[in-house]
């Protein structure tokens, strides 16, 4: 018939692409205003997530208030839940159980997403199905609403974090991860008894088993302000060898040159707290601190040096010795 359409073959194959559903999970403690700028960030996304879980870890309920403002635009459902108030990792924990998405992506309630951000992630997770965690890179801004943007022309390329890389330091900025689904069910959640470095502790968990990278594309904006959460130096270096020590206690590394970078990363966390602790005047600490970074790494001659100072001196060095910060990155 004329202006008819001709048939499709009865053997033509078709495929069709489906879309991982995304779970954001966005914990929040007494800072409405912030809060509801993240929340903006989440509605604006090219790519809308299925849900948006606001775990409230505060006492004046901002995020059941946020929820009702913002309740009826269009995009994800807004589910508030009670927060367990056993700080960021436990939050998490509490949004990974409630979600239903087959990715889930982190954000902090002082932070932000460029609308491109889960768009670009969700497709990487389509066409690598090895990906367990990929983050983004990132801007920092002290105002975010005056942050110059520019938009970038074509999806930011993958960087592969390789498991020494992420032994020497936490490459993944926790409001810039999407995480899939059955990376928590292999690996289990967010570590409760870190009060810091929860984050790095998951992703080298994640690591072991997945690939985990990063977007090469500033996607997400890191918040400078004076409510941070602040804790001493000396006090992350401790928490840092925690989680140094116990990834070395899973003897899950394979071969020697991973048990090295771990036990040199070890070295550098004991090494960096000591020189911490002699300034403040705690030479007793200091000096077991450059013991334990000494056997570790005994031919590192800059812990030498500092164990002799410190030994001979019984206080803290004036100032780092000439190269010691350099020094410090080579162990």
């Amino acid at each position: 018939m004329a202006g008819s359409q001709p048939e499709r073959p009865a053997n033509r194959k078709e495929f069709v692409v489906r879309i991982p559903s995304v779970s954001v999970v966005l914990p929040t403690r007494d800072r409405p205003t912030f809060l509801l700028q993240a929340v903006d960030s989440v509605l604006a996304q090219q790519a809308p997530a299925a849900e948006l879980l606001l775990v409230d870890d505060g006492h004046e309920g901002a995020a059941e208030a946020v929820a009702n403002r913002l309740g009826g635009r269009p995009g994800p459902a807004i589910r508030v839940l009670p927060g367990p108030r056993r700080g960021p990792g436990a939050a998490r924990n509490v949004g990974i159980q409630a979600a239903c998405g087959e990715l889930i992506a982190f954000l902090d309630d002082d932070d932000l997403w460029l609308p491109e951000k889960l768009a670009w992630q969700v497709a990487w997770f389509v066409s690598r199905p090895t990906l367990g965690a990929l983050g983004t890179e990132f801007a920092r801004a002290e105002n975010p609403n005056a942050f110059t943007r520019h938009p970038p022309r074509r999806p930011g390329r993958l960087r592969r974090v390789s498991r020494g890389a992420l032994l020497r330091g936490n490459r993944l900025a926790t409001s810039s991860v999407v995480v899939r689904r059955r990376c928590f069910e292999e690996c289990g959640g967010f570590d409760e008894s870190l009060p810091l470095a929860q984050d790095w502790e998951m992703w080298l968990r994640i690591a072991a088993r997945w690939e985990v990278s990063v977007v090469a594309a500033p996607l997400a904006i890191y918040r400078l302000h004076g409510a941070q959460r602040s804790r001493s130096q000396a006090e992350m270096r401790t928490w840092e060898a925690e989680v140094l020590r116990r990834e070395l206690s899973r003897g899950n590394l394979g071969g020697a040159w991973l048990r090295g970078a771990a036990r040199r990363r070890l070295a550098w966390a004991h090494y960096r707290l000591g020189l911490l602790l002699a300034r403040e005047g705690e030479a007793e600490r200091a000096i077991e601190e450059l013991r334990r970074a000494m056997a570790l790494f005994p031919y590192q001659p800059l812990i030498w040096s500092n164990l002799a100072r410190c030994a001979l001196a019984r206080r803290a060095p004036a100032r780092l010795p000439a190269g010691g910060q350099a020094g410090a990155r080579q162990l």
